[in-house]
């Protein structure tokens, strides 16, 4: 079992979206973690409302660690969004961007309860948002297994990227691969793309699928046809996409003597 993280550099990539459809596709178990300081949306987005009243998400996990650090406390937390089968599980995120604040201090706690109270039990992926400011959670970036950053091949969204990645890179280092994922189509191909961001690899796409994102986003009824739909064809190749990139990553170099 292993650690996504999931990140964007701005201008509406949808995150949380394409996190919500990955995890839904995922063809084993897996747990979204809503770690987006701006606050989560899935409780009022995906699922309209209807889990209100819930033990809490995110800032309630991060205050009970903090009196109780056992990882095992996560899934007192955990909802399950295929209601029995508890094989598509969601962390919510906090309500209240205000309280982002409050979770600045604690973000190491929350890095190692997850990535403990998953191993070896689930596969998680956690939704980071946009990253760039001082509140960005890197501690969950360098927690993770593998880094993904969600953008449009545009322009714009290449100089959004480039000094976040940069970022990342001197946190993290070596220790956590990092990886891109297209959005959408635009101008530049994937190999302009990654030259113009330190070689990194394009992995996957995403395509544009209006009506099928916002039955993630905005909680719309389903057509027959939704598994087949565009949107949920790519989060299928992108969860394969993952999971072999990191299996790729962690295999191990072969050293040529000369």
């Amino acid at each position: 079992m292993a650690t996504y993280a999931l990140m964007s550099p701005g201008g509406s990539p949808g995150v949380t979206t394409t996190a919500l459809a990955v995890t839904y596709a995922w063809g084993g178990r897996a747990l979204l973690a809503e770690c987006d300081p701006k606050g989560g949306s899935v409780l009022q987005g995906f699922l309209g409302g209807r889990m209100e009243g819930l033990p809490g998400g995110l800032l309630e996990f991060a205050l009970a660690i903090a009196h109780q650090p056992d990882p095992a406390v996560l899934w007192k937390y955990i909802v399950s969004l295929d209601q029995d089968a508890r094989e598509w599980l969601l962390l919510p995120g906090t309500r209240d961007p205000r309280h982002a604040a409050q979770l600045e201090t604690a973000w190491d706690a929350i890095a190692t309860a997850i990535t403990s109270a998953g191993a070896g039990v689930v596969d998680v992926v956690l939704d980071v948002g946009q990253i760039g400011g001082p509140e960005t959670p890197m501690q969950l970036i360098a927690a993770s297994d593998l880094a993904l950053m969600l953008l449009r091949p545009s322009l714009r969204q290449v100089a959004d990227a480039r000094p976040r990645l940069d970022a990342v890179g001197r946190y993290v280092g070596a220790k956590v691969p990092v990886a891109l994922c297209l959005v959408g189509e635009g101008d530049y191909t994937p190999k302009e793309i990654s030259d113009a961001l330190f070689g990194l690899p394009v992995i996957a796409g995403i395509p544009d699928d209006p009506r099928s994102a916002a039955v993630f986003s905005d909680g719309k009824r389903a057509q027959r046809s939704f598994r087949r739909a565009p949107l949920m064809r790519g989060a299928s190749f992108l969860a394969g996409a993952m999971r072999q990139y990191l299996a790729t990553s962690l295999e191990p170099t072969e050293v040529v003597k000369r």
